[in-house]
This record gives structure tokens, C-alpha cells and sequence, in this order.
């Protein structure tokens, strides 16, 4: 009865990941965003050949669109700093546990 359940809730789940995905195709946010950063691009052509026509110095770094945005805070690296902390304890923990282990098998050669 109890597999009957478990199966029912991932079939569930899996519905709803299906029915977001849909809903975020049709709304067209991926092409929105597309199109956003080819007008963005469009619009450093047109700078670009603007200066080059006017002999102006011209530096690609100029027109190049920094988009690197850091989501980094207190919270956030809070939580890495944990994280790599219990890496760093089960790592010690599992490398003791095989130690012991590779110390029973050499014992009973």
C-alpha cells in the first residue's frame, strides 16, 4: 500500500514539474530574454560604428556587456562555509573508516 502512495506523490511531482515547464515555455520568458540582450548587442553595434565612423579611440573591452552578477551575502556564505565544513568532516570520516577497514583486511592476510 505504502509503494502505491510513494508512487502516486512522484507521479505528482513530476506533473508539476511538467505543467511549470509548460507554463514557462508558452510564456515566452526565455525568447523575452533572448531578445533583450540582442537589442542589448544591437544597440553596442550601432556605438561601435558610430565611434569608428567619428575615429575615436575605440576599445572592445568598451562594448562588451558585463553581465557576472554576484548573489553573494552574510546568509550565502554562511551556508558555503558550512558546507565546506561538513565536507571537510565527512571526508576525515570516511577516510578513517576505510582506514580501519584496509587494517582488518591486512590483519587477516
Amino acid at each position: 500500500m505504502k509503494k502505491y502512495k510513494l508512487l502516486d506523490i512522484i507521479i505528482v511531482i513530476i506533473f508539476l514539474i511538467f505543467v511549470c515547464s509548460y507554463y514557462i515555455s508558452n510564456s515566452g520568458y526565455y525568447e523575452y530574454e533572448l531578445n533583450k540582450k540582442t537589442v542589448l548587442t544591437n544597440e553596442k553595434i550601432k556605438e561601435f560604428e558610430e565611434d569608428v565612423k567619428n575615429n575615436m579611440d575605440v576599445d572592445i573591452k568598451e562594448y562588451l556587456l558585463d553581465e557576472e552578477v554576484s548573489y553573494a551575502n552574510k546568509i550565502t556564505n554562511a551556508i558555503y562555509e558550512l558546507s565546506d565544513s561538513g565536507n571537510k568532516l565527512v571526508k576525515k570520516g570516511l577516510k578513517s573508516i576505510f582506514k580501519k577497514l584496509s587494517n582488518f583486511i591486512e590483519e587477516d592476510d
